[in-house]
């Protein structure tokens, strides 16, 4: 018997070369997989005695939201590290709340960023960071969210930085340790949640590590047929500590060691000339894009248009973290891709609606190699996919010809509270714009009482350090 029947909804399947739009379309589920996708009229015969019947009409029905690059632990300092240099971020905003983190708080923010971002569409997290096993048990598996992850690896020590413009000092037992973790959390956290937990390794930074620490990395990934995934060119500060290395720019030294191909996810890429975002896409890496955070920490847009112009295999977009850009919403990050690159290349022609539904689906999940199994609604493919009530004033009127509406309002003027029901992996998560795997009261209280902590704790040193938004605060303009 089918489980789950999804019937008289603007499909937008993502098959073929757009959207795929099907409209008045049905889509069928057994298990955790789809089994039938086309017109109502014709699928209601055999699955229309489903047992959890969703008529949408009126609603969008699309393959969920994946965000390829993401930190969810962040969330708990939300608004605590925009409008400052690019080079005061991390070190005079970031840098002073990590002490007063308490056992426990990132799985808090990691809580509260998974609940935004599934009620917002996302169904699939590209989740990088310190320390993964602890989110994947009890914040990805238990909220049914699809979640690919990697701890991070480098040689950062608590003494490594103390000046930005000097060699960071690097502690080879540090790459050690964390390394050996990130091979003991691939082998016991692969496929785990019946496969909703899928695994990858991650050298944090070029900047980060050694040649020889990354170099031993790629390999470890490329004996076990996964991917890396890594920060590259993402700044002022990388780009000082490369040059005092290497006396040349992070993507000229990765390709140098023949670190670039088609198993490298490269995160950002912003701090780039054109003549190397075209030497990026010849090598096959991956890219993703985070043109919401990017723009607010650094100023710039970070070159996802022309990355694809210059024959960019595989993009997608991601959120990176809400300490920076205040949100781990899809929809928006799909908004701020279209409108910047368009800026950026003085073409409005450039990521039409069209392909940044598919940037944020289909080819974000190639993007981080999961293309085969989620990102479009075919039959083989696991059931992620999300309903969007398009009755409302700002979606409204929904037109069909000359011009079909309804790709470009979800990209221009959607939210995230739109989104009504989430399904993942053939479970309902998310229905009637309530989540079901999580308790989302509960989620913002804790959040709520760690980050008053973390922020009252950690107040002195914020204002010691003496960043551009701490001379603001000080001056009573927040």
């Amino acid at each position: 018997m089918t489980d789950i029947y999804v019937k008289n909804g603007f499909l937008l399947t993502m098959q073929g070369e757009g959207v795929g739009s099907i409209q008045d379309g049905a889509v069928a589920i057994e298990g955790n997989t789809i089994v039938a996708v086309g017109k109502t009229a014709d699928l209601d015969k055999e699955y229309g005695g489903a047992e959890h019947v969703f008529d949408a009409k009126g609603k969008a029905v699309l393959p969920g939201f994946v965000d390829a690059h993401v930190h969810t632990s962040n969330t708990l300092i939300r608004g605590e590290g925009q409008d400052v240099p690019e080079i005061e971020w991390m070190l005079k905003t970031q840098a002073p709340f990590g002490p007063h983190h308490r056992p426990g708080d990132r799985l808090l923010g990691s809580a509260l960023g998974v609940l935004e971002a599934v009620k917002s569409g996302t169904t699939c997290f590209g989740e990088i960071g310190g320390n993964m096993a602890p989110a994947a048990e009890k914040v990805f598996g238990p909220s049914g969210v699809r979640a690919h992850l990697a701890n991070t690896i480098n040689e950062i020590g608590p003494g490594s930085r103390p000046d930005p413009h000097k060699p960071y000092i690097f502690f080879s037992d540090i790459g050690e340790r964390k390394l050996k973790e990130s091979i003991e959390f691939i082998d016991e956290w692969e496929g785990a949640f019946d496969g909703r937990i899928t695994t990858m390794f991650s050298p944090h930074a070029a900047d980060m590590m050694s040649e020889e620490l990354l170099l031993r990395v790629k390999q470890e990934a490329n004996e076990r047929g996964m991917m890396s995934h890594i920060h590259i060119a993402q700044g002022g500060r990388e780009a000082i500590q490369i040059n005092l290395r290497y006396g040349t720019t992070i993507v000229k030294h990765l390709d140098s060691i023949g670190f670039l191909d088609n198993t490298i996810i490269g995160a950002h890429c912003h701090q780039t000339s054109d003549e190397e975002v075209a030497l990026l896409a010849k090598s096959g890496m991956r890219y993703v894009s985070c043109p919401a955070s990017i723009a607010v920490i650094d100023g710039i847009t970070p070159p996802l248009a022309l990355y694809l112009a210059s024959g960019g295999v595989s993009a997608g977009i991601g959120s990176d973290q809400a300490s920076g850009n205040n949100h781990h919403n899809m929809l928006v990050e799909m908004k701020v891709a279209a409108l910047l690159n368009k800026c950026r290349h003085t073409d409005p022609t450039v990521l039409p609606a069209w392909k940044m539904l598919r940037i944020a689906t289909i080819e974000g999940a190639e993007t981080i190699g999961l293309g085969d199994s989620i990102g479009s609604l075919e039959p083989g493919k696991k059931a992620d996919l999300l309903l969007l009530n398009l009755k409302v004033p700002h979606m409204m009127p929904i037109i069909t010809t000359p011009v079909p509406n309804v790709a470009p309002n979800i990209v221009y003027s959607a939210r995230g509270d739109e989104v009504e029901t989430v399904i993942i992996d053939g479970n309902i998560v998310v229905r009637d714009r309530e989540v079901l795997t999580m308790d989302e009261e509960k989620v913002m209280e804790d959040a709520q009482k760690a980050s008053t902590a973390i922020t009252e704790s950690a107040a002195e040193d914020f204002f010691k350090a003496d960043s551009y938004l701490a001379k603001a605060v000080k001056k009573g303009l927040l």
